[in-house]
């Protein structure tokens, strides 16, 4: 009997001790978090690089993964060219589980931005999900893994602010490219790399006798571009918001200038079909058709 109870209490201690462990391994993983997220909200990046785990994969909203290496280069971008601002940024139902030397924490969140060009604007405010899993690797935790999810946008004026700013900065990216200067001058002024940047890698053009484009033609086109614009104009957008993460752009675009030396002047209706993340939008497909 003196056995059985020695056995009981032991076994009553070992389970506080491990409660009392769980804890403590929570409150851990509880204060990387917050370190985790602040840099994230400051766009440290030696903070990330030293965090991120090499094989890290990030799932966005959209079902989109990014690695390592993509997430970091899009943290870099919004560091240096931030399209938007934070106003807040509010984490609420939090909970952490840890097991062993993996941990998952998960969250409700509500951030509110504004964007850098109007700062005096409404506040966009975007709710969702997020989980993250962690590792501890040789004694430090390391992020593995991401998700986030959204509900849709109460507001919808940022998004369509963000989608007018790409269009009318891509439209005078394309007169800076078609001005006339060599492609090996297009690449030392960068316009070569914000062209890469703004088509998605899906990236298809549709031109109007049915004939279609991928990026990388796209791109290659330049290296015998014989178009030189002396003006585009944007006559008409409208921005037609599908969800979080997509928009539809129809407009249209006077085109003034000279091909291989003879003059042109045309109007041409546009669709476009725009993919966000974060503020930062890319054009995954594109088709244009003259006006008659």
């Amino acid at each position: 009997m003196k056995k059985l109870i020695a056995a009981g209490a032991l076994a009553i201690v070992s389970c506080f001790a491990a409660v009392a462990q769980n804890h403590e391994a929570e409150a851990e993983v509880r204060g990387f978090m917050i370190q985790y997220d602040k840099a994230v909200a400051e766009r440290n990046i030696a903070f990330l690089k030293a965090v991120l785990a090499e094989d890290y994969v990030y799932t966005g909203a959209n079902g989109r993964a990014a690695d390592r290496a993509r997430v970091l280069a899009f943290f870099r971008r919004v560091k240096e060219k931030p399209s938007s601002r934070m106003v807040s940024l509010v984490h609420d139902n939090i909970k952490a589980r840890v097991v062993g030397d993996m941990a998952v924490v998960t969250n409700d969140y509500m951030s509110r931005t504004v964007p850098i060009d109007a700062p005096d604007s409404e506040p966009q405010t975007t709710r969702g999900r997020h989980m993250v899993a962690f590792e501890k690797r040789r004694g430090r935790w390391m992020v593995i893994a991401e998700q986030d999810t959204e509900q849709p946008n109460d507001d919808d004026k940022l998004m369509e602010q963000q989608v007018l700013k790409a269009r009318r900065e891509y439209n005078d990216l394309v007169k800076r490219l078609k001005s006339g200067l060599s492609y090996t001058e297009l690449e030392k002024k960068g316009d070569i790399a914000a062209l890469r940047r703004v088509l998605a890698d899906g990236y298809i053009y549709t031109s109007h006798n049915g004939k279609i484009s991928t990026k990388t033609q796209e791109l290659e086109g330049y290296r015998t571009n014989q178009v030189k614009l002396e003006s585009a104009v944007l006559l008409d957008q409208k921005v037609r918001l599908v969800d979080n993460y997509t928009a539809v752009e129809t407009g249209m675009i006077r085109y003034v200038g000279t091909n291989a030396g003879k003059p042109f002047d045309v109007t041409k209706r546009y669709t476009t079909t725009w993919i966000g993340w974060s503020g930062q939008w890319q054009i995954v497909s594109h088709h244009t058709s003259a006006v008659e």
